[in-house]
């Protein structure tokens, strides 16, 4: 089942601004998306893990590019 978080659900999660969430989403570090027509970004949470914050090139577990 997969689950989701809002960018502060997720900035809190982790510990850090919501800033620095934006600049790991946009860096391609974490796997988000917008729901059909809408303007809220939900973030799947298994592609938040140490290793893909601190690796230059991210791994996701369970998605495929």
């Amino acid at each position: 089942m997969w689950k989701f978080l809002s960018r502060t659900e997720a900035a809190k999660h982790i510990g850090v601004s919501i800033r620095q969430l934006d600049r790991y989403l946009s860096e391609g570090r974490i796997k988000a998306f917008k729901p059909f027509g809408g303007r809220r970004v939900l973030i799947h949470s298994d592609s938040i893990t140490e290793e893909n914050l601190k690796s230059p090139v991210p791994k996701y577990r369970n998605f495929e590019d």
